[in-house]
């Protein structure tokens, strides 16, 4: 494997002396991570298809491989899943080298243990319904190495997220979609938590995002099957029902009640005169979608 460019000298870092410049050297850097992202976006829109396909099926799980600041990216991103969209934990498994511990401090080692990478996806029983996306900056951790190459075994979906480009030949990534986010030499010389990490984390955002909407579970730019799980929360669920609804505060809580805390189901209700029966048969008409049931509501 050739040096990542993530490890690299930035000619630019090289003249930074003080706090000031390197703010300046950020902000012009901005421009590297939005142009990284737009040339990925068709990959991006396509691994969010992928994502939503997998999710939707009867049980699919998508399944995050990372090490370092990748791996801490990608298991704050499907974190979210749960509150946001009410994705099961067990549909969501972001495994990292190291292990939990490794979320909050460096597990040396850790990112060079494929053998490890292959226990662990024993463990959770790799199945070919699977999706596995395996995120390093600089292309060259083992853990999602190994891990993708035991995907490809298996017969799973497989995505590659790097800022740098491996050997098209290598066989753990033949079949993988390639998600390649060019954001060059680190201001500080390898250190991929800057712009590396920046775009990672953005292409996660988005992708996790477009998944929602291609699901049905945001509607009108609300997060239509979050979970309420506190006041403020609780307060949200009703504001967007009432906005989202012909119904008045009390109704609205008459149709979360009747949902039984499913805000979508919630919301079904409403446009199908308050029955449940009526408002689920149409969302399974709808594939989950609102803006049919919406629009059919007269």
């Amino acid at each position: 494997m050739t040096d990542p460019v993530t490890e690299a000298i930035d000619p630019q870092g090289q003249r930074v002396e003080t706090p000031e410049q390197l703010w300046d050297l950020f902000e012009q850097q901005e421009s590297v991570v939005q142009r990284a992202l737009g040339r990925v976006r068709q990959e991006v829109l396509e691994l969010s298809k992928q994502m939503a396909d997998t999710l939707t099926s009867p049980e699919g799980r998508i399944i995050g491989l990372g090490a370092g600041t990748s791996g801490r990216l990608l298991a704050l991103d499907m974190a979210e899943w749960g509150p946001t969209f009410s994705v099961p934990a067990r549909r969501r498994l972001a495994l990292i080298a190291g292990g939990d511990a490794a979320l909050t401090e460096a597990v040396e080692g850790a990112e060079d243990d494929g053998e490890a990478a292959l226990r662990v996806l024993d463990e959770v029983g790799l199945n070919d319904a699977d999706l596995v996306i395996g995120v390093s900056a600089s292309g060259s951790a083992a853990w999602v190495r190994e891990g993708l190459r035991q995907a490809r075994e298996v017969g799973c979906s497989r995505a590659f997220i790097s800022s740098h480009s491996p050997v098209a030949a290598d066989s753990w990534l033949q079949g993988s979609a390639c998600l390649i986010l060019e954001t060059g030499a680190e201001p500080v010389a390898g250190s991929t938590r800057l712009k590396a990490a920046t775009a990672t984390h953005r292409l996660l955002q988005r992708a996790s995002t477009l998944c929602a909407l291609r699901c049905g579970w945001i509607h009108r730019g609300r997060m239509v099957r979050m979970q309420a799980t506190n006041r403020k929360l609780r307060r949200r669920a009703l504001e967007i029902v009432v906005d989202l609804t012909p119904l008045d505060e009390i109704e609205a809580k008459k149709a979360i009640s009747l949902s039984e805390g499913d805000l979508r189901l919630a919301i079904a209700i409403a446009h199908c005169g308050m029955d449940r029966q009526k408002a689920e048969q149409a969302l399974i008409a709808s594939g989950g979608h609102l803006g049919p049931i919406e629009a059919n509501s007269g």
